[in-house]
Order: structure tokens, then sequence, then C-alpha cells
């Protein structure tokens, strides 16, 4: 007996299972795509540049944008731990446009409850803080809220920060640098959504 998971973005590289039909019943604990998630994907999709990776939908009220492998999983868990509900999980990298990351703030903030979102990545080199934060703003204008309430958080620390750092204080957004830790930062984001 075997029980294999195949990622729906790489079965073009097996084409030879591409066509299989799950059995009817035979996956029940399989999640379907909601409508939140596929219209995540066809915001990836339409831009080559960077990637969303997998936008997964929950039923909580904050919105998370979050990066850096395996630190996406520890914000993720920590926004869980001091006592914040994700809405999502949205893992974006390799330098995703400023359309691409407005598209995926506005969707994300156009789920019913979700009002604040939170920003943290880990280090990146190879994604500009800059481009993230003008991205960011402009999902969070899109969606008609005002930046300095809606973001409950910005921690990328990384390339081109200074430049993106005064981006967001132009703006009035609390962000934090590489010397507040990602536990700390998602404590941060909890504390400001429901104080």
């Amino acid at each position: 007996d075997c029980h294999a998971d195949i990622e729906d973005d790489a079965l073009f590289r097996h084409p030879e299972i591409a066509g299989l039909e799950k059995e009817e019943g035979r996956f029940e604990s399989e999640k379907k795509t909601t409508e939140f998630e596929a219209k995540a994907a066809e915001i990836d999709s339409a831009d080559h540049r960077g990637v969303a990776g997998r936008v997964i939908e929950f039923g909580g009220d904050l919105g998370l944008i979050i990066g850096g492998g395996g630190a996406s999983l520890t914000a993720f868990d920590a926004i869980k731990q001091h006592g914040g509900e994700p809405a999502n999980y949205c893992e974006i990298g390799g330098n995703p446009s400023v359309s691409k990351v407005r598209h995926l703030t506005s969707h994300i903030l156009s789920k019913p409850g979700v009002e604040n979102v939170s920003v943290i990545m880990n280090v990146v080199s190879n994604t500009r803080v800059d481009l993230i934060a003008r991205g960011i703003i402009a999902g969070v204008l899109d969606a008609g809220k005002d930046p300095a309430k809606a973001i409950a958080v910005f921690r990328v620390p990384g390339a081109w920060e200074e430049e993106g750092f005064k981006i967001l204080k132009k703006y009035g957004v609390p962000y934090v640098d590489r010397t507040v830790s990602i536990d700390q930062a998602a404590k941060f984001a909890v504390e400001r959504t429901q104080g």
C-alpha cells in the first residue's frame, strides 16, 4: 500500500500521472481548494516574478504575508501561540513584483472579517524589502484601509531595507528590524490587533 501527495504545481513534470482520476471517496481527508485559494493562485500565476507559494485559507481574522522557508512556519505558529488566529498562510519569496504583492495583499484584506495583515519574513537577500513595502502599502490602500492601522507589523529585514523602512515610515506603518525576533514580531502583531 502506498500514499503519495503530488504538488499540483509539479504535475507538468509527470505527464504520465497528470490525467489519473482520483477514485470517488478515496481521499476523504484531502482539503478542497477554496475560492479564496484559487483566486490567490490566479494572482500568483499571472506574474512570473517571484512566488506566492501556496496560499491556504484558515478561519481566523489576521491576514499573513510571510516568508523565509521555515521562518514562515515559525511566524504562523508564533501568531497562534500568542493568541492570534491566522486568516491564511501566504509565503512569498523570490523577489515578487510590487503588483503581485499588491494584489495578494488586497485579496487577503478582502476576506470577510480580516481587518489587519502581518508581514513577517526572515532576513531576505533575493527579495527587495522596498518592493515588498510598496506592494503591501498599495494593496492596503486598494482595500480602502489606512496602512498605519491595517498593517499590524512589518518585519522584513534584508536587501534595500532602509528604502523599504522609509516608505513604511511615510505611511506610519509599524516596522521592526532584524534585532526583533520573528516570535517577538508575531507577539507584537497579535497584541496590536487584539489591544
